[in-house]
C-alpha cells in the first residue's frame, strides 16, 4: 500500500490540491529536503513522518515537530501518533491533510446541468407561455383593484410589458452566467422561474396588505411582506445559483438568504430616515380593502343606518335659569 494520494486544503479554504504519493515513507514539512513541502508559517521545516502500515492497512503518522503538534480529526485530539486510514484527516499548522487510497469510492458524478422533472415542465414553450400569461393576469388584476383611478388599456399594456422585461431580462442574466460556468444557458428554464417568481410576488403583496389593513398596521404589513416576499426571494437565488453555477450548497443558501436581509434592511432604514416626528399633515393608514375572506358577519346599509342613529339623539335642553 505504497502509493497513496493526499488532499492538501491550504489556509485559504477554497484552495485545494492532490499529490500522488509512491513510497514507504514521506516527510512533510516546510523544509525543502522534505518530500512533500507545505507554505503554511504554522508547520516546522521537519514536521511529520507518515509511513505505509500494512497491519492493519493503512498509514501511521508521526509527529516530529515537538511544536504545534498534529490534530487528527476522527480522534478529534491532538495527537503524536496516529494510524490514519483512506478518507481521514489531521491537521498541522492551519493545513489539512486528507490521506486516500487508489482504490478509495468517489461521490456519484455531479451533473452541470440537474435532471428534473419539473425544470424539465416548466422549459416546455407550451408551459412558458401558460404561466407568463398567469403572470401578466395577476399583475393586471392587482393594478385594478388598488388603483385610485380609471387606468387605460394602454398604461395596463405598458405596465405589463414592463414587469414582464423585467423577468426577460433577469432570465438573460443568468443564463449568460450559466453559459459561462456550465456551458449551457437553460434561458426557458430561467425565464420560467422568474415569470413564478413574479407571479406569486403579486399574491403575497397583496396578503401582506390584507394583514396590515385587518391589524391597522403598516408595520405588520412591512414585515409579513419582508417575510413572504424575502423567503420566495432566497429560494429563487437558490435554484438561480443551482443552475448557472457550480457554489457549493451552503454557499447559495448564504447568499441568497444575506441578499434579501440586505434588501430588507435598507428599505427599513430609508423608511425610518424620510419619517418625520411631527408631521403636521399626515398620511393615515387607511387604504380600504375589498373583502378578501368574509371572517365577521355582514349587515345591510339599512341596518347601520338604524344602529347609529342613536348617535344623533339628544336629551332635552333643561333651562337652568329657573
Amino acid at each position: 500500500m505504497a502509493k497513496f494520494v493526499i488532499e492538501i486544503v491550504h489556509p485559504l479554504w477554497f484552495l485545494r490540491e492532490y499529490k500522488t504519493l509512491d513510497m514507504p515513507v514521506v516527510r512533510i514539512g516546510r523544509g525543502f529536503d522534505n518530500d512533500l513541502i507545505l507554505g503554511d508559517p504554522h508547520i516546522c521545516a521537519e514536521h511529520l513522518i507518515v509511513r505505509t502500515s500494512s497491519d492493519p492497512p493503512g498509514w501511521v503518522a508521526q509527529d516530529i515537530s515537538g511544536q504545534n503538534g498534529m490534530y487528527v480529526r476522527k480522534l478529534a485530539k491532538v495527537t503524536d501518533r496516529a494510524l490514519i486510514q483512506s478518507g481521514d484527516e489531521i491537521v498541522i499548522g492551519r493545513t489539512r491533510l486528507r490521506f486516500f487510497s487508489p482504490l478509495h469510492p468517489v461521490v456519484p458524478t455531479k451533473l452541470l446541468v440537474p435532471a428534473n422533472r419539473f425544470l424539465r415542465t416548466i422549459s416546455r414553450p407550451v408551459n412558458v407561455c401558460s404561466i407568463m400569461l398567469v403572470c401578466i393576469m395577476s399583475f393586471v388584476w392587482h393594478v385594478y383593484m388598488t388603483s385610485l383611478e380609471t387606468i387605460s388599456i394602454l398604461k395596463l399594456a405598458s405596465g405589463t410589458l414592463v414587469f414582464l422585461f423585467l423577468g426577460v431580462l433577469w432570465a438573460g442574466g443568468w443564463a449568460f452566467v450559466g453559459r459561462m460556468l456550465k456551458h449551457k444557458a437553460q434561458f426557458s428554464v430561467l425565464l420560467g422561474l422568474g415569470v413564478i417568481f413574479l407571479a406569486i410576488a403579486v399574491p403575497f403583496i397583496n396578503v401582506s396588505a390584507y394583514l396590515g389593513y385587518v391589524t391597522n398596521s403598516l408595520i405588520v404589513e412591512m414585515v409579513t411582506a419582508g417575510v413572504l416576499l424575502g423567503g420566495a426571494c432566497a429560494v429563487f437565488l437558490i435554484a438561480n445559483l443551482t443552475l448557472t453555477t457550480n457554489i457549493a450548497f451552503k454557499k447559495q443558501l448564504a447568499v441568497s438568504l444575506a441578499i434579501p436581509l440586505v434588501i430588507i434592511a435598507v428599505l427599513t432604514l430609508l423608511y425610518f430616515s424620510f419619517k418625520d416626528e411631527f408631521n403636521p399633515n399626515p398620511v393615515y393608514y387607511a387604504a380600504l380593502k375589498p373583502p378578501f375572506i368574509k371572517i365577521l358577519p355582514s349587515q345591510s346599509i339599512d341596518q347601520f343606518l338604524v344602529e347609529t342613529a342613536a348617535v344623533f339623539v339628544f336629551a332635552p335642553h333643561k333651562d337652568l335659569s329657573k
